[in-house]
């Protein structure tokens, strides 16, 4: 019995170790701005949990996200998404970036700051400005996979 639990306890704590050091790898490396394709095997994972208050994990792969880029850099992520399942990104405001929302496969239910409710699927593409809010839950029974590319204004580059 104690065999087993110390070997529970070593993948759990091997797993959270591979966990913060592929989510911890998208805070450290700045983008490198020669890249101008990122192959779907070189995506970092960055997962989530109850990401904004909503339920359940967001997945996530990305050719890289805010912690790596600069001031002069109009897209701050672009990323996969995927919510299982029943899983949702809770209702959060967008200050000075705009969030998109390009729904790729699955069926989602899509809040807005006011709190009108659109039901959206493949093909479908949601924004929130700067000063807008909104919220998406996966509503079907297969996974709600879309593109998310973050922008922010950039700042001239320096001269």
């Amino acid at each position: 019995m104690k065999k087993n639990i110390s070997l529970c306890l070593t993948a759990i704590i091997a797993a959270g170790f591979t966990y913060s050091a592929s989510a911890d790898n998208t805070k450290e490396a700045k983008v490198d701005r020669s890249i101008q394709v990122y192959k779907k095997a070189d995506l970092v994972q960055w997962n989530r949990e109850k990401t904004a208050g909503g339920e359940g994990e967001l997945l996530g792969n990305f050719a890289f996200t805010r912690h790596q880029t600069d001031a002069q850099d109009a897209f701050k992520e672009i990323g996969w998404l995927t919510l299982p399942k029943g899983a949702s990104i809770g209702l959060h405001k967008h200050n000075d970036n705009e969030d998109v929302y390009i729904i790729i496969s699955g069926k989602g239910l899509f809040t807005d700051g006011n709190g009108k409710q659109t039901q959206v699927e493949a093909g479908d593409i949601t924004i929130a400005r700067p000063g807008q809010s909104h919220a998406l839950k996966n509503i079907g029974d297969e996974p709600l996979v879309f593109l998310n590319p973050v922008a922010k204004l950039a700042d001239p580059p320096a001269k």
